[in-house]
């Protein structure tokens, strides 16, 4: 084999080695039949939430008149504590020896929950899992998982806890603790599947799946919906764009918007979901939450031109046939613009500007006087905008002149359109410039020395594949619905009241 051959097989396997896995693994001891025979775990119950007055709250900020809004979507209001194994829930040891801890939390309420464990060290053998309603479960977490670990939202209002230690391991509170519990009030969960319901997104809006959204079949595969826990408490939902750079050395490297994510802390909480859109057109189907991932690190960003970059704490699996996106940052307006986001925790949709966009300021008042840095779109002529938009990219048409198309060229930060019925009003937005933000005082505030870290001076690439090599030869559309139907039967299973009742617990005990 010669070098060049050594090297390539050393790239894939790095990448193979250093994947996130799908976190619909091996499936916790608390769902078989032996420990539904038995005792219940013991149940944590905070304070309950009213999910319905929490979204007419949010939701009245969002339908201002007229009046440009951040379109960040608030979906989960925060619920502090400090839960440590060594001192709540309840121990046992299976008949194998190993050690098992679980515990349930409930918020009475809730449509779903979303668990943070901020502090603790797994030992090498661990495992953790999150379990909601009807069975549906995350993990497992191990050792290799850091922390802060955010898991992916769970359905129901409860959620058990289970962590499982290798034989002859020791107990203690330094092992774990559950520091967060954001109760849902969106049922984003299951949103695709009630249309017209709180969490689905208008009916004016397009899949990607429909003719319009057909020439960006790779770049809606950049496309990420992720939720993060917000510095001021709530958890919050945006849209991200993977990107490409100019070594095309796939960095995983994330875009979004600065009001969305600007901090360590945010960028850690973030659970990123891919490849989450309908197969088909008119019915939303198919679609499913499986392909995720948490954490990431923050490496630029600036209130001005309203930008974040983060990397990802670990590479997407190869499997999931993500694509890096393509940017352009010359600052040269197309003759008309695509959007691709995710309105309301809706799956992926597609939006049309007919008309040129032109420079424009801040519209939604971040970075004081914001001059010049953003693009003003709208109004559309299909599709539009919503809360969970925040942080989309701004693409010029596969359609244009020039030899630019379907490249990014800015990132959503909001505005005044929505659906007027099912057509788009006469609305606009603003979207932070590529080209504002690729310069700026320092590394932490700009983008080129991430993207283009020998300083070639390009300003413009294309797009490429994530995976080196093709994806296993499995159609994404089969593979979706596939996942889509496990996670349908689980959802079924909570819908049939199947949540387990439980004894309370007093964590002061």
């Amino acid at each position: 084999m010669n070098r060049h051959l050594l090297a390539f097989a050393a790239l894939i396997l790095s990448l193979l080695c250093t994947a996130a896995e799908a976190r619909r693994g091996e499936s916790p001891w608390s769902i078989g039949d032996v420990a539904k025979r038995g005792m219940p775990p013991a149940e944590i119950r905070l304070a309950a939430i009213d999910a319905a007055a929490l979204r007419a709250v949010d939701d009245a900020k969002l339908q201002r008149s007229g009046i440009a809004h951040a379109k960040r979507l608030a979906i989960a209001e925060e619920r502090k504590l400090r839960l440590q194994p060594a001192s709540s829930g309840q121990w046992q040891t299976l008949a194998d020896g190993r050690l098992l801890w679980r515990i349930q939390v409930s918020v009475a309420g809730a449509t779903d929950l979303h668990l943070g464990f901020e502090s603790g060290k797994l030992p090498a053998g661990a495992a953790l899992w999150v379990i909601g309603a009807g069975d549906y479960y995350e993990g497992p977490y191990t050792d290799a998982d850091a922390l802060p670990l955010w898991i992916p939202m769970v359905p129901g209002d409860h959620a058990t806890i289970e962590l499982r230690l290798p034989a002859g391991a020791g107990i203690s509170n330094d092992l774990i603790e559950l520091s967060s519990v954001g109760a849902g009030f969106r049922n984003l969960f299951d949103a695709p599947a009630k249309v017209g319901q709180p969490g689905a997104s208008g009916s004016c809006n397009i899949n990607v799946v429909c003719p319009l959204g057909q020439p960006y079949t790779d770049e809606e595969r950049a496309l990420a919906y992720y939720e993060f826990r917000g510095d001021d408490g709530p958890t919050y939902l945006c849209t991200g764009t993977l990107l490409n750079d100019v070594p095309a050395d796939r960095k995983n490297y994330v875009l979004t918007a600065a009001h969305c994510v600007t901090s360590p802390a945010e960028a850690a909480s973030m659970r990123l979901y891919w490849n989450y859109r309908s197969a088909d057109c008119v019915v939303t189907t198919g679609w499913s939450f499986t392909q995720n991932q948490t954490g990431a690190s923050l490496r630029a960003t600036r209130a001005d031109a309203d930008f974040t970059l983060v990397e990802l704490n670990q590479a997407p699996d190869p499997t999931w046939n993500l694509f890096h996106a393509g940017w352009d940052a010359q600052n040269i307006a197309p003759s008309s613009s695509i959007g691709l986001h995710h309105p309301s925790g809706d799956v992926a949709k597609v939006t049309n500007a007919p008309i040129a966009p032109f420079t424009f300021n801040n519209c939604i008042g971040t970075g004081g006087a914001s001059q010049n840095t953003h693009w003003h779109t709208g109004p559309y002529d299909q599709g539009t905008t919503e809360g969970g938009s925040s942080g989309s990219g701004l693409w010029i048409p596969s359609t244009d002149a020039s030899s630019r198309g379907k490249r990014l060229i800015g990132v959503l930060s909001g505005g005044t359109a929505a659906c007027f019925g099912s057509n788009p009003d006469n609305g606009y937005d603003c979207y932070g410039k590529f080209s504002a933000a690729w310069d700026g005082a320092s590394p932490s505030s700009r983008l080129r020395d991430w993207l283009d870290p020998a300083a070639s001076g390009t300003t413009t690439v294309a797009g490429v594949n994530h995976a080196v090599t093709p994806a296993p030869s499995i159609d994404p559309v089969i593979a979706t619905r596939n996942a889509a139907e496990r996670d349908a039967r689980a959802l079924r299973n909570a819908r049939r009241g199947l949540a387990r009742q439980a004894t309370p617990f007093n964590p002061g005990q």
